[in-house]
């Protein structure tokens, strides 16, 4: 009799966690309570003047949206996505390649962020969670974003600050050791004198992360400081001159770019207080978004509650992954480049040879000091 009264229970608990297909799953947020701060910076031009605002009671996702969720969207809709995005891999410069949100070089998880959609995907996505819900989902605005992630410090992140970028791996996933390795073996180029430079320091993410893998911010918003680049309500305006001094979203019909936060897994971090933009009709694979809703979180519904446990042991299973990898090791010292008749020689010490299995050598096409 045991047995079958243990696979009777199993059965009865499949039953009633059972996600119902073409419902949407609503985000599990947090409630961001109301107050002021001083929005803006003085080491970005386009982030002044720096000014108060004064917002009401609002409440952000937890997680940016992953493409198990917007799939509930598409599968209800139908909606006419992108068949391009630029992928940020081998071809860094051209404009876009073949991939959408299902079908692109770089997710492998359905409980990563949606990519490789565009700002108007985004928005319609929102509208049709209000529609399906009965709440008023939208997209977060620039100060809601800004007030949100800061969580009352006035660092460069709500952790402190992180100039020799040693830090912030604990807390996100962006362009670090671990992108670097499978940068170099998948596209053989570096971050190494890439524009946005390079975090020395190991997250466990080469492309973007499932999410929710990081620590928090106070507030209990995960990925705010990078994953994917986040877009906004907010038409971008190259000044906070005539922006709304309430938290709302600054709207002007004839602008076509709209403002993003954060950073990515691809060009790193930025302090919670830069901005920047994106024209509306572009889809990168860098690029998702997160929910906001005014007021006080909803509690979680049935399919919520699926989706998280779910969410749940990708988590740990991922984790247990990355407890795999090995140890990055020290960096080498010493290095000498002699170039001879048709032949370049490379020499190098290395503190502890002995824990060096083998080196990978790259060329980089990039211009600067590889030392």
């Amino acid at each position: 009799m045991k047995p079958n009264k243990i696979i009777m229970a199993v059965c009865l608990s499949f039953v009633s966690y059972k996600i119902v297909a073409g419902e949407p799953i609503e985000p599990a947020m947090v409630t961001i309570p109301a107050g002021s701060f001083e929005m803006g910076s003085l080491h970005q031009q386009s982030a002044q003047p720096i000014h108060t605002v004064t917002l009401s009671e609002f409440s952000l996702g937890k997680y940016e949206v992953t493409v198990k969720e917007f799939s509930r969207f598409i599968a209800a809709t139908n909606y006419p996505v992108p068949q391009e995005c630029r992928h940020e891999l081998n071809a860094w410069f051209r404009p876009a390649s073949k991939g959408n949100w299902q079908t692109n070089a770089l997710n492998t998880n359905e409980f990563q962020p949606v990519i490789c959609i565009n700002w108007h995907v985004a928005n319609a996505y929102t509208q049709w969670l209000a529609k399906e819900t009965g709440k008023p989902y939208r997209l977060p605005t620039e100060a809601e974003w800004e007030y949100a992630a800061r969580a009352g410090t006035k660092t460069d992140y709500f952790f402190g600050d992180d100039k020799a970028g040693t830090k912030v791996c604990k807390y996100a996933n962006t362009a670090d050791l671990t992108g670097e390795n499978i940068l170099q073996r998948d596209s053989n180029t570096s971050y190494v004198n890439w524009s946005t430079g390079i975090n020395h320091c190991v997250d466990g993410s080469g492309y973007a992360s499932i999410v929710g893998m990081y620590q928090p911010n106070p507030h209990g918003l995960y990925d705010i400081i990078s994953n994917v680049l986040e877009l906004l309500a907010d038409c971008y305006t190259p000044s906070y001159q005539h922006t709304p001094r309430d938290g709302s979203a600054f709207i002007e019909p004839n602008r076509k770019n709209r403002s993003t936060r954060g950073g990515s897994w691809h060009w790193n971090n930025w302090p919670h207080a830069e901005r920047g933009s994106i024209p509306e009709d572009f889809a990168g694979a860098v690029d998702g978004f997160r929910i906001a809703l005014d007021g006080v979180a909803p509690s979680l519904n049935q399919q919520t509650k699926v989706f998280l446990a779910q969410l749940k042991y990708e988590q740990q299973q991922e984790q247990a992954r990355r407890d795999l990898l090995n140890i990055y090791p020290e960096p080498i010292t010493d290095l000498a480049i002699e170039q001879g008749n048709k032949l370049v020689t490379l020499s190098w010490s290395h503190p502890n040879p002995e824990t060096v299995e083998s080196y990978r050598v790259y060329r980089n096409e990039l211009q600067g000091n590889l030392s």
